[in-house]
């Protein structure tokens, strides 16, 4: 039992230990994923790769460019100040169209796109998100996040004037416009691509901008911007994720069974202890009525017993099998209930014939519990008990170990507490008188095997066979 409970418990530690590394590995994950998702990332144009239609970055792909058509450009007139002083001169006025397409397997949030002017040019208008100006005019920054569908509703930092076509706004290569996207509109997020569905993977940006002096051919070069955005990763896509799911179930659904399962041998376990014990003090009250008969043999089964259970331990039988050989040796000598008093009480040598009856103890304990089945093999002990190793015991005359194990170790107990116990016809023997008897008598009359153990019993003690221990 204790080797089955030692198993036991190493399973529920192994399982603790499981539970606890999938948990722990859930946790890292799980925070590995948040840090992804935290993590400020750019893509810049100058470093991307620019195949003539599109620049390729590494989780975007980037098209600016004018959107073409009839309605695509037109020219503008020179603009002049209320007081007849000319602005600026005629200029072209472009829709450019910025498409950005997410190419990465995560989706792409919190993203903005800011763009370097190459040259002197208007901003006038942009639709969807807002527009983040930024000017760097006289060494001094000027930023201001504006809607240009509804720039009379704001005050306006930024230099700037106003015309028949709205706000137009300064812009000189030193500075850039910053786009932040609509999620109202549906420019955020971007997903990635998923063939088996439809996703919304890219976002189309569109601002007017107007250039001095310039034709309607005329196509500036964005080719200088940042997008600054943020990728995110769902834990649940992952598959070592799923995995560690499905394992931290197993090892939760092994956990409950390993409960349940433990309950149960519990009540088992519990109700083991019951019989056993109902068994034990039927066992007792049974050796009680023997020793009754034979008060001077009183108290010879539960030595017998005792001194067998040790022996099976010194053996290395298992906690079980220790229990079963002392009830088996408890009721080594129930066939002498059949035995008169007359002859058990003799104080004088016994006749052949009273000899041959004593010696019918063996087979009529044999027949009273043979039907006994709780305990496996309970009926060994009273039949052979009497055999010798050499083959000339009663009753079968088994010799070896044609001899049930059992019945060997019985055997040597039984004679063990016969010599150190008074008897009618004698007085106990020294210890000394006992070792040597054993020693004379191993592979004669005892198993070799175990008179060794049982000699190294005596001599630590774990076998007390002193005078005051039969008192």
């Amino acid at each position: 039992m204790k080797s089955e409970s030692k198993k036991s418990n190493s399973f529920l530690i192994l399982l603790i230990g499981a539970i606890v590394v999938t948990v722990i590995a859930m946790i890292g994950t799980y925070i590995w994923v948040n840090h992804f998702n935290r993590q400020d990332r750019r893509a810049d144009l100058s470093e991307a790769v620019f195949n003539g239609e599109k620049y390729v970055c590494k989780d975007f792909e980037v098209i600016i460019a004018p959107r073409g058509g009839d309605t695509g450009a037109w020219l503008k007139d020179p603009i002049y100040d209320d007081a007849g002083n000319e602005l600026h001169g005629p200029s072209v006025g472009t829709i450019y169209e910025v498409t950005l397409t997410n190419t990465s397997k995560q989706t792409i949030t919190d993203w903005t796109m800011e763009i370097y002017m190459p040259e002197l040019m208007w901003l006038n208008n942009a639709w969807n998100g807002k527009i983040e100006v930024v000017q760097n005019a006289g060494g001094e920054r000027v930023s201001q996040v504006i809607n240009l569908k509804e720039y009379t509703q704001v005050e306006m930092v930024v230099d700037h004037y106003i015309d028949h076509t709205g706000p137009m706004i300064t812009l000189t290569p030193k500075d850039s416009i910053i786009y932040h996207p609509s999620k109202a509109d549906n420019e955020m997020p971007l997903y990635p691509p998923d063939p088996t569905k439809e996703v919304k993977t890219s976002a189309l940006v569109g601002f007017i901008m107007y250039l001095p002096n310039q034709g309607l051919d005329y196509v500036t070069d964005f080719n200088s911007g940042t997008i600054r955005y943020h990728l995110r990763m769902n834990v649940w896509d992952l598959p070592m994720f799923m995995v560690l799911i499905v394992l931290l179930g197993v090892w939760l659904v092994l956990l409950f069974a390993w409960v349940f399962s433990q309950v149960r041998v519990q009540k088992l376990l519990e109700r083991q202890k019951h019989d056993a014990m109902i068994i034990e003090q039927s066992i007792t009250t049974f050796i009680n009525f023997i020793d009754a008969k034979d008060a001077h043999t009183k108290g010879h089964s539960e030595r017998v017993a005792q001194y067998s259970l040790l022996l099976a331990k010194e053996m290395g039988y298992s906690e079980l099998e220790c229990n079963r050989i002392y009830y088996v040796a408890l009721m080594h000598d129930c066939g002498k209930i059949s035995i008169p008093f007359s002859i058990l009480q003799k104080p004088s040598k016994l006749t052949d014939e009273e000899y041959e009856q004593i010696k019918t103890h063996t087979t009529y304990g044999d027949k009273m519990l043979r039907d006994f089945t709780s305990i496996e093999g309970i009926n060994l002990g009273a039949l052979y008990h009497h055999e010798r190793y050499d083959g000339k015991g009663y009753p079968a005359g088994l010799a070896g170990e044609e001899i049930p194990e059992i019945a060997r170790i019985i055997g040597v107990a039984d004679a063990l507490d016969a010599m150190s116990s008074d008897r009618y016809y004698r007085k106990r023997l020294s210890e000394e008188k006992i070792l040597q008897e054993l020693l004379d008598n191993r592979g004669k009359q005892f198993d070799p095997v175990i008179v060794d153990h049982v000699i190294k019993l005596i001599k630590e003690k774990t076998i007390d066979i002193s005078y005051e221990e039969k008192e």
